[in-house]
């Protein structure tokens, strides 16, 4: 058989299997089948498939055609005519609720500075003038009306009102030429709080000590007190220190017979011709005179003292049973008249007070009651004056006095931990005080909380605190 008799003979036998049944329906593949679309693919299909409903969203709208027609744009909201402007009205609300809030807001700060005042005048004002302080009183009544009617209420704490035409004095018992941080910290605190209102601080001391124009001058130039303030020492404006007299410095007593006795180049001792002690000379840094001890059998009797001028200034006297006993001083003007005499002994008054004459003017029975007399008399007698005093000085009791002559006095609380006794008095209302300087804030909401009494209170300002660089 040919090649070409078997091809045929092959090919006849595969068409004769057309007539299989598995030709007649042929199967899908098996490994065309896709689940997402649950149908066999047809791997004769290789091209997009769409369906007449493509060209259609759900509403019918042809995405080609209609798409190439113009939309209609949104028309705004037609106002209505016969309404006005809401947002106007609004906004001419929220403007009278702001202007009402800031009027309310200065009403207050009027009505406390008004009756701030107005104790300032029951403080200052003489227990005599009656009709003054009824006015001041019936003024505050009137306050604390409007007070109650605009806020609720009338307890609102007041600052001190301080007068401008005034003039503010901060006492100390003594002036200390090397001060600690709490005291230097309160003259800066009180200097800085009176300058923020254009006032000056200035001072009053009312222990000896012949430096402290020098000391308050060193306060001064360190900024704890201002370059215009000044001081008043009682000693020194009784003794007429601060006159500006030409003045002799004192010589040393000499005798013929006496000789002297170096010791150092501070000290020199005087004898007699029999070498006895009379004298024993002290002098400062500068070579000036200072102390001047007189001896009469090897024992002292008196030691004279001598101011930075050179001028005796005091006479100390000493038992002459007991050598470490004072028994009196004699206190001398700058032109050597004696002023003031101090006896210890209980034979005579405690405090003589003289003329320039000689002349006795007063006897005092305690330092308090010559402090008082010589800031009614002479010290603050000319001026509208506010006294400063810490609430823990020695002479605070006596100095509350000085309201029956129109002084105004106002306590200084730097710290409620220290001295409780005259803090409790404050806080019951007994020495009747109505205004005080805080140190700090906490002070002032402790005595405002817990005083039984409105208060007026004023909060020093803070010293603020330097920054150093690492």
């Amino acid at each position: 058989m040919s090649f070409f008799d078997r091809k045929k003979k092959d090919n006849d036998g595969n068409y004769s299997d057309l007539n299989n049944s598995s030709y007649q329906n042929p199967q899908p593949d098996q490994n065309n089948f896709d689940p997402s679309q649950s149908q066999f693919n047809d791997p004769m299909s290789s091209g997009t498939q769409f369906n007449q409903n493509d060209f259609n969203n759900g509403n019918g709208t042809n995405y080609y055609f209609d798409q190439q027609q113009p939309q209609p744009q949104p028309q705004p909201m037609q106002q209505n005519q016969d309404v006005d402007n809401w947002e106007y009205t609004e906004q001419n609300l929220q403007d009278t609720l702001d202007q009402s809030a800031d009027l309310k807001s200065q009403l207050r700060s009027q009505l406390l500075a008004d009756r701030s005042y107005c104790n300032h005048i029951l403080r200052t004002v003489g227990s005599d003038q009656v009709d003054q302080r009824k006015q001041a009183s019936d003024r505050i009544e009137e306050i604390n009306t409007s007070l109650k009617d605009w806020f609720g209420t009338s307890d609102m704490a007041n600052e001190v009102y301080m007068d401008p035409n005034s003039e503010y004095f901060v006492f100390v018992d003594d002036l200390p030429a090397n001060p600690d941080s709490a005291t230097s910290s309160m003259w800066q605190q009180i200097t800085m709080t009176l300058a923020d209102r254009g006032l000056l601080a200035n001072a009053i001391s009312v222990t000896y000590n012949d430096r402290s124009d020098v000391t308050w001058m060193n306060y001064q130039n360190a900024g704890f007190v201002d370059g215009n303030a000044y001081l008043l020492n009682m000693y020194n404006e009784l003794q007429g220190r601060n006159l500006n007299v030409p003045v002799t410095p004192a010589e040393i007593p000499f005798d013929p017979n006496y000789r002297v006795q170096h010791m150092s180049d501070k000290v020199d001792k005087i004898l007699d011709a029999k070498d006895n002690l009379v004298m024993e000379v002290s002098r400062d840094d500068n070579h000036q005179l200072q102390i001047i001890r007189h001896y009469k059998d090897n024992q002292v009797l008196s030691r004279d003292i001598f101011d930075v001028n050179g001028v005796i200034s005091a006479t100390q006297f000493y038992d002459h049973k007991n050598a470490n006993k004072v028994v009196r001083e004699n206190f001398y003007r700058q032109n050597g008249t004696l002023v003031l005499i101090k006896s210890y002994t209980g034979d005579e008054p405690y405090i003589q007070l003289f003329s320039e004459g000689n002349v006795l003017i007063s006897t005092f029975d305690s330092d308090e009651d010559l402090i008082v007399w010589w800031l009614k008399n002479q010290a603050l007698k000319q001026s509208n004056a506010t006294v400063f005093v810490s609430i823990g000085s020695e002479f605070y009791q006596k100095l509350l006095s000085l309201r029956d002559s129109g002084v105004e006095v106002i306590p200084i609380v730097m710290k409620q931990s220290e001295n409780a006794d005259a803090i409790s008095n404050l806080l019951e209302g007994t020495d009747k005080v109505s205004a005080v300087l805080a140190g700090t804030d906490q002070v002032n909401t402790y005595l405002n909380k817990n005083a039984k009494s409105k208060l007026d209170i004023t909060t020093l300002k803070e010293i603020d605190t330097p920054i150093y660089k690492q």
